[in-house]
């Protein structure tokens, strides 16, 4: 992680404590409650001031931070807070007008919860704990929420979100670059000769290989498939199958290949070896995965495409020869009624019957019928079977690079 990046939403940089404004009554006697010691504590200050205070004395507590916006708490809270001090209703609640007097007013309030401030020390502290929380593959969004659970914990005031965020990412960056060494030593030549080259645009190429891996299928058609499939063997032809692919934690793995595709081949190339061929490594190993998935959903949505098409191409065909089959059918059964009312007398000949019967028109009615017949019964098949080998040999052949626990 590099030391100028930046992980924290503008919500979370610039209002640390949400406070709750949709909660059962079960949440709020949870986190609202005050003790009888509590309560003499608080009684020990103006009735005017006892209601700020113990917004103050819930909040660090509950949040390890002091409110600012204390007018900004739900009015559910405020009015429970003032049942249990025994003070009448109040629409607004009074802070210190002087900064001396809050000054005093939170020393007393950390004396009392047993809170110690965010020093040189505590960060220290929170630097080791850090420090072994990344190694185990924590990423910067959880190590923060991790970290003011432990502060929290440990009774330390939470310092502001942008100090403990340049925190994270300077012990991140550390962590992750002896991660990245550790990877880039397990590397051989050839494998970073390969990355090389895919961050290279080819002579008479507008885009480097690592570009066209990192976009999104087009519709699926043979050309899009056929050319899915020629990255996925130049991307096996890197030689990443010789890499363990747990070489780091799973999340970690994501949250770096995820890193790699907002860097262009140009970016990368800047970065140090360690760190390039790291990225590039993992960007690889995920990237394999999700070519498969594309080449598989590139499938069916090219099946499900082919059934419609088959589908609407025979329907026309019957509607074409549905006027020929029953004209067909209307010869046959001339020809039928010819033969059943011919007297028994006199043996009817091919002779005779073409004198009473059109033989070109018999004949190509009872082709009709049986064009007819194979339309009903094998007709859409045969349009599938007709469309289908060239996208099951290439779904054939994708298959092939799947290992054989996957392909069987």
């Amino acid at each position: 992680m590099a030391a100028n990046e930046k992980f924290l939403t503008q919500r979370q940089r610039y209002q640390p404590v949400t406070l709750p404004q949709d909660f059962s009554d079960e949440e709020m006697v949870r986190d609202w409650t005050l003790s009888e010691a509590d309560k003499k504590e608080v009684n020990r200050y103006r009735i005017n001031s006892r209601l700020f205070i113990t917004i103050q004395l819930c909040a660090v507590r509950l949040y390890g931070r002091f409110l600012v916006e204390v007018n900004d708490l739900s009015p559910r809270i405020v009015s429970y807070l003032n049942s249990q001090l025994e003070l009448p209703p109040a629409l607004t609640i009074n802070a210190p007008e002087r900064d001396a007097t809050f000054s005093e007013q939170r020393k007393n309030i950390l004396t009392y919860l047993g809170f110690s401030k965010y020093d040189n020390n505590a960060q220290a502290n929170l630097e080791k704990w850090l420090s072994k929380q990344a190694e185990q593959g924590y990423l910067p969004d959880e190590l923060f929420l991790r970290a003011e659970q432990y502060l929290l914990t440990a009774k330390v005031i939470l310092p502001g979100p942008s100090v403990m965020e340049r925190l994270i990412i300077s012990v991140c960056s550390d962590v992750h670059e002896r991660l990245f060494e550790s990877i880039y030593q397990q590397l051989s030549t050839e494998i970073r000769q390969a990355i090389d080259q895919l961050l290279i645009t080819a002579p008479g190429d507008q885009r480097s290989l690592f570009y066209l891996l990192k976009e999104y299928p087009p519709s699926a058609t043979i050309s899009s498939m056929q050319s899915y499939l020629k990255r996925y063997r130049s991307l096996d032809g890197t030689g990443i199958d010789t890499i363990e692919s747990r070489i780091v934690d799973p999340a970690f793995m994501d949250y770096l290949y995820k890193l790699a595709r907002r860097y262009n081949a140009k970016d990368l190339r800047r970065f140090k070896d360690n760190k390039r061929y790291s990225l590039m490594l993992c960007f690889l190993l995920e990237t394999r995965k999700v070519l498969l998935d594309h080449l598989v959903k590139m499938h069916d949505q090219y099946i499900l495409d082919m059934l419609r098409k088959g589908k609407q191409v025979h329907e026309k065909k019957r509607r074409e020869f549905r006027k020929r089959q029953k004209k067909a059918i209307d010869t046959v059964l001339d020809v039928t009624h010819l033969i059943l009312e011919w007297p028994d007398e006199r043996p009817l000949s091919k002779a005779d019957l073409w004198q009473c019967i059109d033989e070109k028109k018999l004949l190509g009615s009872v082709d009709d019928l049986h064009i007819c017949k194979r339309l009903e019964e094998r007709g859409y098949g045969d349009l599938l079977l007709a469309r289908y080998p060239i996208c099951a040999n290439i779904f054939r052949s994708s298959c092939t690079f799947l290992p054989s626990q996957t392909r069987y």
